[in-house]
């Protein structure tokens, strides 16, 4: 009979104690649960990056959202709850971006090694694009070789002169300062640059308005920090916006132009 008993107290105990470890609240989505859908949330954004022609009206963005809800059964009401709870609980959030980033960095090694390491350069088409094509987040650790973001786009058709190119991130858990620059090289031989250093969590972004004088030949940008022991910062939703030229909003203040290697007085 001892036995007997003994077996559904050791079941009951389990639950017990696996409901003390999480402390997630019912309506939220678990910690796995929510890691596995961000994960294919990230990759969804990576189709319509590289398919922007199938997926150029939001309606077509919200269906293939709206699948990737389905199959991890899920709405987008609990998706937002979910979201705003992890909000408020960073430490659950970090938890759950180490399972994403571990995941997606594993299938990006994958993939490098199945495409020998290359890269793919991607044209953008229209007035306002997101022409980011890399991966959308990045952690910063103490002791992590890498210590630094890069990205360079040469030009092509549809770039024109006086495009302004905004990169934007989400930032999280940062304590050391983060230094973030796009530069810009014209056919004339001249290069514009603009900088800043991020102190605060939250939003970020950086802004370069190129010469509508000029020519474009590259567009190029560094996001750089160098951890302190035992910190682990977040970057995410990253993406750069090209939008084209208006005069009403021209704007280059805090451009630094370089001309045959030297600074130019303004």
């Amino acid at each position: 009979m001892r036995r007997l008993l003994a077996a559904p107290l050791g079941c009951v105990l389990s639950v017990m104690l696996f409901s003390a470890c999480d402390r997630t609240p019912d309506y939220v989505i678990k910690p796995d649960d929510m890691a596995a859908l961000l994960v294919d949330i990230h990759k969804g954004e990576g189709v319509v990056d590289l398919n922007t022609a199938a997926y150029r009206s939001d309606s077509a963005r919200k269906v293939l959202k709206q699948s990737i809800y389905m199959r991890h059964g899920v709405t987008a009401e609990q998706v937002d709850t979910s979201l705003v709870w992890y909000g408020h609980n960073i430490e659950k959030y970090i938890e759950v971006y180490d399972k994403v980033i571990d995941e997606l960095e594993k299938e990006l090694k994958d993939a490098d090694v199945a495409a020998s390491g290359e890269k793919i350069q991607l044209a953008v088409v229209g007035d306002s694009v997101d022409a980011w094509n890399d991966t959308r987040y990045r952690r910063f650790a103490y002791g992590y070789p890498a210590d630094n973001l890069k990205f360079s786009f040469r030009r092509d058709e549809n770039w024109e002169e006086g495009d302004v190119y905004t990169w934007r991130m989400f930032v999280a858990n940062r304590l050391s300062p983060m230094k973030v620059t796009i530069g810009a090289d014209y056919n004339d031989g001249t290069t514009d640059y603009v900088t800043t250093t991020v102190t605060s969590d939250g939003w970020n972004e950086l802004k370069l308005q190129s010469d509508t004088a000029r020519s474009l030949r590259y567009v190029y940008g560094f996001m750089e920090m160098t951890p302190k022991r035992g910190e682990i910062a977040y970057v995410d939703s990253i993406t750069l916006t090209r939008t084209r030229f208006n005069p009403d909003v021209y704007n280059r203040s805090g451009v630094k132009h370089y001309s045959n290697g030297k600074k130019e007085k303004n």
